[in-house]
């Protein structure tokens, strides 16, 4: 396999980035996982905005433009013989500025963005995945991550609310068993958030609901390509503050992401959920969206 690092293909084995880029030491860096479809990465526009987004939000100017983004990762999709893969994006803040030894505080200097970023771009392409079974997911203690400690958090490398909640995850299991797919986070309210990689919606009534999440990014930006298809559809969105007992109790779920698109919810908490029509018809729609937008050359 070969990555793109710093505008430049390298073998996976001698990939690397500099010990003090802020990534490696504090997990100053944005990044997305974007699904491509025959060579093309699908809801590209809303793929760029997050990260863009992200990087904003993080005081950061990512240093690379959209167009040359996009180059870099068909670039490293062409050097892996990859048509359908699943492609993560890195936007490290780059390295620190030097600080000196004398000042009161060296190590809080230290943490200071640097006055100037240097920021590095990092593309990993793998191959799609091939799984089309429903999901089971697994309410974990763990809390993600507020707005207001760190913005975009579901995007940052920071992570740690997701690793956490994946050792949850594992610990639950029964002896004799596996563990949930999937963590499902709250926020500190209890109120539900998203699981580690993929966001959740259900239908309730006449009406597709999604956590409502504030001034906190999405998870993922399937999310808001949900959104899309349901109003197409003439079905309302409701956003707003659900347990997992409405999860639990509703007539339909579902989990979205890049590497699952559109797919019936198994099991909440050990609780049977499944899909229905509505989740059917968003799935349907999610293909008929990836079939018309994604093929070789084809723009979104």
């Amino acid at each position: 396999m070969q990555y793109h690092v710093d505008g430049h293909l390298v073998d996976a084995d001698d990939a690397a980035l500099p010990l003090d880029d802020r990534a490696v030491t504090l997990g100053d860096a944005v990044t997305d996982t974007v699904r491509v479809y025959e060579g093309t990465p699908f809801a590209w526009e809303t793929h760029v905005g997050r990260l863009f987004d992200a990087c904003t939000a993080l005081g950061f100017d990512p240093g690379v433009g959209a167009a040359a983004l996009r180059e870099r990762i068909e670039t490293t999709l062409a050097a892996n013989d990859l048509a359908d893969a699943l492609v993560r994006v890195s936007i490290t803040r780059g390295r620190g500025d030097d600080v000196d030894p004398a000042a009161a505080l060296p190590d809080a200097a230290r943490l200071r963005p640097p006055n100037d970023p240097d920021p590095s771009v990092v593309v990993v392409a793998d191959p799609a995945p091939e799984s089309d079974a429903p999901p089971t997911l697994q309410t974990v203690h763990v809390r993600a991550i507020p707005p207001d400690a760190v913005p975009a958090a579901p995007l940052t490398h920071c992570r740690l609310d997701a690793v956490c909640a994946q050792a949850a995850l594992r610990r639950a299991a029964p002896p004799d068993g596996d563990p949930a797919d999937e963590a499902l986070l709250l926020d500190a309210d209890g109120h539900l958030v998203s699981g580690t990689v993929c966001d959740l919606g259900f239908v309730d009534g006449e009406a597709v609901r999604l956590p409502a999440l504030g001034d906190r990014m999405a998870r993922t930006a399937t999310r808001s390509v949900v959104r899309e298809l349901a109003r197409d559809e003439g079905l309302p969105v409701a956003d707003g503050a659900y347990t997992p007992a409405d999860v639990r109790g509703a007539e339909e779920a579902f989990v979205v992401g890049p590497s699952v698109g559109i797919r019936p919810l198994a099991r909440l908490d050990g609780v049977p959920v499944g899909g229905g029509p509505v989740t059917d018809l968003l799935s349907r729609r999610f293909a008929d969206r990836v079939a018309s937008t994604c093929g070789r050359g084809r723009e979104l």
